[in-house]
């Protein structure tokens, strides 16, 4: 039998991959991650020495500082953007080192990060549809499993905890009916229950940084067009530059496309919704400092991985 397991560079599915592999020791246990191209570099950190822990091994892990920015600098053309050449160089070479001293991670990258995705689809994601985890996580991730698992002896396991069992229930039945395994190790234990970062703090693993700055999950590096107010009010305090960067790409966008597309809408005034530019809402946070949001801190993964409710939505805006 073979246990892959999803690991995000969340806490949590770092812990479910611990307790499975203490269920099941003489199972072989393998690990996938779907890489954005976009995550917070100590999420890359976090995955790597999290991984070398479950598996007793000891690795050389660049720490966060050690990362170039994912930034580009200076103006440029969203039309003929790609990235940072000298970040995804960074990470290129990563994943090599990673696949020498970790072969047990298959790392997964389909090329693009997510504002290349809202480009070539002349689409931004919001709340209810998320080309940018669809592509770049699911239709991967699916992929890879059509080629290369075989159902009678791969179980998928996800780090999907107690209190996000909804999820894990809706994803099981849909992979069922296609015939795959899903499993959630942390739902109905005490480890669940308990979350991670107790156990991290055992195993000697310092908790990813967006947790340490307030953010819900571990991913894309904290930024999420699935995301609302509380969200991007947190990134605004602790994370101003990288706010202001997400404004940028969100401006950039909607220029590109020639409409107004926001992540955030508002429903201030007739209680309508509307769109709120990243822009906006940064210019409604400094006018009133005093604001606050329901937003609580937690150690939960991001859900649109898992998450296919809306995946035949029509994705594309033309031109």
């Amino acid at each position: 039998m073979t246990r892959h397991h999803l690991t995000s560079g969340g806490a949590g599915s770092w812990l479910a991959a611990k307790v499975d592999m203490a269920k099941h020791p003489t199972d072989r246990h393998r690990f996938m991650f779907a890489d954005t191209l976009y995550e917070d570099a100590d999420c890359y950190r976090f995955l790597l020495e999290g991984l070398a822990h479950l598996l007793g091994r000891k690795i050389d892990v660049p720490a966060a500082v050690d990362f170039p920015d994912y930034r580009v600098s200076g103006d440029f053309d969203i039309a003929t953007y790609a990235g940072n050449p000298e970040w995804r160089a960074f990470l290129a070479n990563l994943r090599a080192e990673a696949a020498s001293s970790l072969p047990e991670l298959t790392w997964l990258v389909e090329g693009r990060d997510p504002w290349e995705v809202f480009r070539d689809r002349k689409f931004l994601g919001n709340s209810r549809i998320d080309p940018c985890s669809k592509i770049l996580k699911r239709e991967v991730l699916d992929a890879w499993r059509e080629a290369n698992a075989d159902a009678s002896t791969d179980v998928f396991c996800i780090g999907i905890g107690p209190h996000e069992s909804h999820r894990y229930h809706r994803l099981a039945e849909r992979m069922a009916a296609a015939g795959w395994r899903y499993e959630a190790p942390l739902i109905g234990t005490w480890q669940g229950e308990l979350g991670p970062f107790g156990y991290l703090a055992d195993a000697g693993i310092e908790r990813p940084r967006l947790y340490r700055k307030g953010y819900i999950h571990n991913n894309c590096g904290g930024f999420c067009i699935k995301a609302g107010h509380a969200h991007y009010h947190n990134r605004f305090a602790v994370d101003p530059e990288r706010y202001e960067y997400d404004a940028m790409m969100e401006r950039k966008l909607a220029e590109f496309i020639g409409k107004p597309v926001t992540m955030l809408t508002d429903r201030q005034g007739d209680n309508v919704k509307k769109p709120l530019s990243l822009d906006a809402f940064g210019a409604r946070l400094r006018a009133n400092p005093q604001m606050s949001f329901d937003y609580e801190p937690g150690a939960s993964g991001c859900g649109c991985m898992v998450d296919f409710a809306n995946d035949n939505e029509p994705m594309e805006i033309a031109a």
